[in-house]
């Protein structure tokens, strides 16, 4: 009598065994490789960041050591308070000075836009029509209005030198590798699309941070000090009354 054959073939309780086996280790994996992406995310806005201080060391050597402003003091008369950071620096990452009389065409400034003032851990992106050129564009990062600000605005008790700036200019940063110059913005900041961060208001006011994100790094946040250097910390130890430390202020607490 001939054999039957049998066929060849996973039983439906083996292709069920080995389905189960592959959920398991895909719920295994996909944290880690979430955490990998996140990392590697970080890790090119820190790259950002770090251009961000490199540029703005190039501008203060080719401006007699002057810090760039923020949308903050330039207002709309730029060729008389100074441009914002964002068309101050541009030069650096597109190898053309921004000129507001003759902007440059929209898709070599959303490049820099996008490529240098956009972080990875922030999913935004400004699309060509958007904003005009010659407007605050979409950021991710805010500089310290602490350099471009007046003792009155900083130092209630010398309200009567009305007109100077103290930190115009790096060499005035006693503390430059202590001394924040950039952060990333929050997520509400960045929709009201702003350049900078009010940090005076904190200690002189009492105001909360509304601006700085705060663990994007998860945890922790980048920033950019007056020396160039970047690196992530706690928002709580850049800032924080009850430790009295600020790392914002020039002259410390």
């Amino acid at each position: 009598m001939a054999r039957t054959k049998r066929a060849c073939g996973f039983t439906l309780i083996e292709l069920l065994v080995v389905i189960a086996i592959i959920a398991v280790l895909i719920g295994i994996l996909l944290p880690a490789l979430g955490k990998a992406r996140t990392r590697a995310r970080g890790v090119l806005a820190m790259s950002r960041l770090r251009d961000l201080g490199m540029a703005s060391t190039f501008y203060a050597d080719t401006n007699k050591g002057r810090i760039q402003n923020t949308s903050h003091s330039a207002r709309l008369n730029w060729f008389e308070n100074g441009f914002p950071w964002n068309y101050a620096l541009y030069e650096y990452f597109s190898g053309d000075a921004f000129d507001p009389l003759d902007p440059p065409e929209e898709e070599a400034w959303l490049a820099v836009v996008n490529e240098n003032y956009r972080s990875p851990l922030d999913s935004r992106v400004q699309m060509p029509g958007d904003i005009a050129v010659t407007n605050v564009p979409v950021n991710s990062f805010g500089q310290s209005v602490y350099f471009e600000l007046e003792w009155r605005e900083i130092a209630p008790s010398k309200r009567s030198l009305d007109d100077a700036k103290p930190f115009v200019y790096q060499r005035t940063v006693s503390r430059p590798a202590e001394t924040i110059l950039f952060a990333s913005l929050g997520d509400e900041e960045s929709r009201r699309t702003p350049d900078h961060h009010m940090a005076h208001t904190w200690k002189n006011n009492s105001a909360p941070n509304s601006s700085v994100a705060t663990d994007r790094f998860e945890p922790g946040e980048g920033y950019v000090f007056v020396d160039g250097h970047a690196t992530v910390m706690k928002y709580e130890d850049t800032f924080s009354a009850e430790r009295k430390k600020d790392l914002w202020d020039p002259r410390g607490w």
